[in-house]
């Protein structure tokens, strides 16, 4: 792949949307973060390349300290889009999150992303993924808001919403949202909440099993209550996190004032592990105890990481390179316990006999939401109970006749033919056939698959014909 003004140095990671890459800017020889959509294979729709742009012209028309600089957004040839910005080295938020942040610390971060947001705001426009991972770090502490690939403008005629389909990552996505309604930028401040609990505790607000009881909690569940050494925090994180939006912060810039001011009235140097509402405490004692606490939980972390490098290297399987997948695929050595989906062969989609406690419509809305989100992230039949399979699976269960299930099952057959086609094309041989195996399980009569099943057949059979005219040359 070559974009024209830009050397490309290796690939850095994998974003909703796009491959990353390191590369150098040879006109001003700086380095550069290239975010890659390929349009040449069939990975996507108008509307996702349509994201893909608006994230670079969104970004671009924004200036602000805390909001991440874009310098260039273009169409390489026929083949890629691309957006190039500001090479970041001080990594994410959420790589800090594990151990709880300093209150004083958490409450800077939010002001300043506060600040972005409400910039933002301000143009017309909602992040709509406010997350840890959407917040990065340059050297000097200072964090950054990026990633809008999934914003929107508020005036837009475009309603995303319309389609039943609402965006955003589970773990702190607001009521409003997860009820695909209207939003608007009260539903970042929401976000923002989220990651303030999980700066302050780290844990997330609502952890659960699956993201259908993750995305239940946010509509449903109380707002958190955090640990009564943190108890002062209390009626902030209640402000950013009502249920109704109505008892949020107006917007981010009331919120920003409010934390500003919460932030003059606290002790000095207050930490989690010594704050109290009567000043902070500096004894040698306490210090001691901080210092073990640190280092125990520095020798918790260095086990932990190695265990899961031995688990890595258990799981593994020989002849599937796992980090080659071009896009979250069930590739796990599992494949064989999925089983095909007998509804797709057998069922007339017009009624059952089986008798089904009523559902209410927020779960069968949020059984939807999910399974499609899992199809846009290509989440098919992988990890378990978080995939597009498992959802319109309980959409079957609870309405046999449920059309969006139906096709669903479809959609996941075709996306497995793409990537059939992209591992053909590598010549991944043994990624080609479990792709068209697991894809023929879900619907034996897609077409793609069929032909790609045949195309796989000649090449062996010609393959082997030339082993054997080499045999007896």
């Amino acid at each position: 792949m070559e974009i024209p003004g830009y050397l490309i140095e290796r690939k850095i990671g994998k974003g909703g949307m796009a491959l990353v890459y390191l590369a150098i800017q040879e006109s001003l020889a700086r380095p550069v973060v290239l975010k890659v959509l390929d349009i040449s294979r069939k990975t996507g729709s108008e509307d996702l390349i349509e994201r893909f742009l608006a994230e670079g012209r969104i970004v671009a028309s924004l200036t602000h300290p805390n909001i991440i600089t874009i310098y260039d957004i273009g169409i390489a040839g026929d083949n890629f889009l691309y957006i190039s910005m500001e090479y970041i080295q001080g990594g994410d938020l959420k790589a800090r999150i594990g151990i709880p942040i300093e209150t004083k610390q958490a409450l800077d971060y939010l002001i300043k992303i506060g600040s972005g947001l409400h910039v933002a705001h301000q143009h017309g426009i909602i992040h709509r993924d406010v997350k840890p991972a959407n917040i990065l770090f340059r050297d000097d502490n200072t964090p950054l808001l990026t990633d809008f690939g999934i914003a929107k403008q508020i005036n837009e005629d475009l309603n995303l919403t319309s389609t039943g389909l609402f965006l955003g990552s589970p773990n702190y996505v607001s009521p409003e949202q997860a009820d695909g309604s209207e939003i608007d930028g009260r539903a970042d401040i929401y976000g923002l909440g989220c990651i303030f609990y999980e700066m302050l505790t780290g844990e997330k607000p609502y952890p659960a099993e699956t993201v259908f009881d993750v995305v239940m909690q946010h509509r449903q569940a109380p707002i958190p209550r955090l640990p009564d050494d943190l108890q002062v925090f209390q009626p902030l994180l209640d402000k950013m996190m009502a249920k109704n939006r109505k008892d949020r912060f107006e917007d981010a810039e009331s919120m920003v004032h409010h934390i500003e001011d919460l932030r003059k009235r606290l002790p000095s140097s207050p930490t989690i592990l010594d704050f109290d509402l009567t000043g902070p405490k500096t004894s040698a004692k306490k210090s001691n105890q901080t210092f073990m606490i640190l280092m125990i939980l520095l020798f918790l972390s260095a086990s932990f990481f190695t265990a899961l490098q031995f688990v890595e290297i258990r799981i593994k399987k020989p002849g599937v390179n796992l980090d080659d997948v071009p896009i979250t695929t069930s590739l796990s050595g599992q494949t064989s316990a999925i089983a095909p989906p007998n509804t797709i062969e057998t069922a007339n989609f017009t009624g059952s006999e089986t008798v089904v406690e009523p559902v209410s419509d927020e779960v069968i809305s949020a059984l939807v939401w999910l399974g499609k989100r899992s199809l846009e992230e290509y989440r098919l039949t992988d990890p378990p109970k978080d995939n597009a399979y498992y959802y319109f699976s309980r959409l079957l269960e609870i309405n046999p006749a449920d059309k969006t299930a139906r096709f669903g099952f479809l959609e996941i057959a075709d996306r497995y033919a793409i990537l059939a086609e992209r591992a053909l094309a590598d010549n991944e041989v043994e990624k080609t056939e479990a792709y068209i195996n697991i894809g023929l399980k879900i619907n034996p009569r897609n077409e793609a698959l069929l032909s790609l099943k045949s195309l796989g057949e000649e090449i062996s059979q010609k393959s082997f014909i030339d082993t054997l005219k080499n045999i007896f040359k």
